[in-house]
């Protein structure tokens, strides 16, 4: 190679080494996001008996301490009598506001280790749970625990009630409770379904991965409140205001504030309209099998600290198969689980810009946005999971794609 072609190629691995990743839902990180955490083990919201699978990997060679929190944002009937869950929305009185109280615990998990617990149990030391629990099977009598490592300490309870519904954050830690910048944690959730009605599979399991957020190298101060993106003016009359680039900071400079790589700008959701029949089953001979597609979305930031809440404006841009597009908004407090066709306010499926009889075509592409406001004490970053729903039974979940960088970061609060 020539001497020219050589400096070329060094700044240009140079400059990649410089460069932090971005949040993904197949990469490990530092924070892991599970938004969609379901238990309902009698089967009163009407989807079939549910629990959840929660495993998390330690991709490193060293073991590694993750601080967890679950988020319970489950609604309760006023009455005491119904669901207030979908599809058996049959609360005899009115649906409280989820408040997304939280409930956390630390798991300790040995070098190249995964573990996993199901939501309505917990995990605890194989020595005390039944034979068919997961369990933690690393203790210090196990012979076989390499190096002396064991995952004493780790004690992880079930969820605070039975129906759940909500969502959960893990964040890398060291012994002593103190955020690290070890990008060493992947995580996978699988929603089991038993008894699913409406003659469907008497199992049936839906999978997503937990969404990683890696930590940027040489950011940590160790603090409880966690810096996820954002940037901000360094000097000048606007220093510490947000920036998006060098034009928002005169006599001084746009940088990067964030001790975590930032929530995504926009969601991408690629969907059937909702009552859209499936071409595919169609094609099978399945005629007229509708497809239901169901929306997660839950606030990037949160305030584990104070249990404090915070309003998002989310915009939704629909686009049909045409590129004809129609838009739509509504209001996020901490956790949003709905049909996309009730994301707009109408009690008529047909009519709702998320029906295909609306749209004319059976697929399309919405994107999602946070609106920011100038209250610097939180972020208005979203993320999410979606799911579809076969008549007969089925249902499978998956990611939502990420959009762009927000020059407005989001702040998680540990207590």
């Amino acid at each position: 190679m020539r001497p020219g072609l050589l400096r070329v190629s060094l700044l240009l691995l140079l400059a990649a080494g410089a460069v932090w990743a971005d949040v993904a839902s197949d990469q490990a990180g530092a924070i892991l996001v599970f938004p969609k955490i379901l238990v309902d083990t009698s089967n009163l919201a009407g989807r079939g008996r549910l629990d959840t699978l929660i495993r998390v990997s330690n991709t490193s060679n060293q073991p590694i301490s993750m601080r967890c929190f679950y988020a319970d944002a489950t609604p309760v009937c006023s009455t005491g009598q119904g669901s207030c869950l979908w599809p058996n929305l049959d609360c005899t009185g009115t649906c409280g506001v989820p408040q997304c109280q939280e409930l956390d615990f630390v798991v300790n998990i040995t070098a190249r280790q995964p573990v996993a617990w199901l939501a309505s149990q917990g995990g605890k030391s194989c020595s005390q749970s039944p034979p068919d629990v997961p369990c933690f099977p690393l203790t210090p009598d196990w012979a076989f625990a390499p190096n002396g490592q064991t995952n004493t300490g780790s004690l992880i309870p079930p969820v605070g009630q039975d129906p759940f519904i909500g969502e959960m954050k893990c964040i890398a830690v060291d012994r002593n409770d103190v955020p690290v910048e070890r990008n060493d944690l992947k995580g996978e959730v699988e929603i089991v379904r038993v008894d699913v009605p409406g003659g469907g599979p008497e199992v049936d399991v839906e999978s997503y991965n937990a969404i990683g957020i890696p930590a940027i190298s040489g950011t940590n101060n160790g603090d409880n409140t966690l810096r996820v993106g954002g940037n901000l003016c360094s000097g000048g009359p606007n220093a510490q205001k947000v920036c998006a680039g060098a034009a928002d900071c005169p006599g001084g400079t746009c940088v990067s504030a964030g001790e975590y790589a930032g929530c995504p700008n926009v969601l991408i959701l690629d969907h059937f309209f909702h009552g859209a029949s499936d071409p595919v089953l169609a094609n099978q001979g399945q005629n007229g099998v509708p497809v239901t597609t169901v929306l997660t979305l839950i606030p990037c930031s949160e305030d584990f600290l104070n249990q404090a809440l915070h309003t998002t404006t989310v915009q939704f841009l629909v686009f049909n198969e045409f590129e004809q597009r129609l838009s739509t908004s509504r209001s996020l407090t901490c956790f949003d689980e709905r049909p996309i066709w009730s994301i707009i306010n109408t009690r008529d499926e047909d009519r709702s810009i998320f029906s295909a009889a609306v749209s004319g075509t059976l697929t399309g592409q919405t994107r999602i946005l946070g609106v920011p406001d100038k209250d610097t004490g939180h972020g208005h970053g979203l993320l999410g999971v979606a799911e579809e729903f076969r008549a007969g039974g089925g249902a499978a979940a998956f990611n939502l794609h990420f959009g762009g960088s927000r020059p407005q970061g989001d702040l998680i609060y540990l207590p």
